[in-house]
């Protein structure tokens, strides 16, 4: 009897335990918890630079919860990224592990020309420095540059959601980011 009860569990967690089968289409949304989107991002003290309205969850929809003022100290506590629309990217000259024709789905940006990119199942980092996109500056656009490997055919669409804390307990959350000072630790 022993032996049975020991062979039903085994088999029970070998169910549990099995590979998950991989993704093979790219997710229509990805949101990238905890991230912050651009070189020197920081969460931690700032100031409020415009009076910001704060909502109780980081999408349109959640409860309005207050308002922090102009010139209040806050701290930026986390954020995320959430990308609503993927950037599709067109392989179009053999790179490293790229074959001209591969489809790269672009999400969340990491800074310094690097992006959270969806391949063949796989979300990971890949550096695309020559493509503007969302909280980059360079404008650089692929056929500027000799280094450029492929062609991005859209433009992501992302918001940048920060959820921040005032003072007497006022906690919520925001996509309003230019209204904070302290959020670049190398500069503004």
């Amino acid at each position: 009897m022993r032996k049975l009860a020991l062979i039903a569990a085994g088999f029970i967690v070998l169910m549990f335990c099995r590979a998950a089968p991989a993704q093979h289409s790219h997710p229509a949304t990805f949101i990238d918890k905890g991230a912050c989107p651009f070189e020197c991002c920081t969460y931690g003290p700032w100031t409020v630079k415009k009076n910001t309205i704060l909502y109780s969850r980081p999408y349109k929809g959640g409860r309005r919860v207050g308002t922090l003022k102009k010139g209040s100290k806050i701290r930026g506590i986390t954020g995320e990224v959430r990308t609503n629309v993927p950037g599709k990217y067109v392989v179009t000259t053999p790179h490293l592990q790229y074959a001209a024709g591969d489809v790269l789905w672009v999400y969340s940006p990491l800074g310094e020309g690097n992006y959270k990119v969806w391949f063949k199942g796989n979300i990971y980092p890949e550096e695309m420095g020559y493509i503007a996109m969302p909280f980059e500056t360079s404008g650089n656009i692929c056929n500027e540059r000799g280094d450029c490997w492929g062609q991005l055919e859209n433009k992501i669409q992302t918001e940048w959601w920060v959820r921040v804390s005032g003072r007497r307990g006022l906690t919520g959350w925001t996509r309003q980011t230019e209204n904070f000072g302290g959020i670049d630790g190398c500069g503004s």
